[in-house]
């Protein structure tokens, strides 16, 4: 079950956003302004985070725990582990869900509101400029995007 205890102050935030490759470019500042809207969620082992078809309105970062995704029109089931996003081409597409994100282990979660998340990236043409890089390197056969 979904809880609302806050675990992570905002500087861990920041570090923690910086672990993750998606973020990678975004400087120190950007990364603020990110950890500004990203609010902690925790799934218990089997707790569904989305469903197939499902709107994408969020993006999860996973901070401790697994999350596995399967089904749908997902490539092949996966596992996101800790400093791994979840739903990042849905969200930045305006797809529905593709597959079906369940906790595979009890875990936290940074969870980014995809309306907060544009709203971030029409002030910001620098984080925007960072995604496109991320974007466009991950476009080898091995992106995890």
């Amino acid at each position: 079950m979904e809880t609302a205890v806050s675990e992570l102050a905002n500087i861990e935030k920041v570090v923690f956003l910086e672990s993750v490759y998606l973020f990678s470019y975004c400087t120190a500042d950007e990364l603020v302004g990110i950890a500004s809207i990203a609010r902690e969620r925790r799934f218990a082992t089997g707790e569904v985070l989305y469903k197939a078809n499902d709107p994408a309105d969020t993006l999860y970062c996973v901070v401790k725990g697994e999350i596995g995704i399967a089904g749908g029109d997902a490539a092949d089931p996966r596992t996101v582990g800790p400093t791994g996003p979840v739903g990042v081409e849905e969200i930045l597409s305006g797809r529905l869900r593709r597959g079906t994100a369940t906790a595979s282990s009890n875990a936290l979660v940074l969870a980014i509101d995809a309306e907060d998340f544009f709203d971030l990236l029409s002030n910001n043409i620098e984080i925007v400029k960072s995604l496109f890089r991320i974007i466009l390197q991950d476009r080898s056969p091995s992106s995890p995007l």
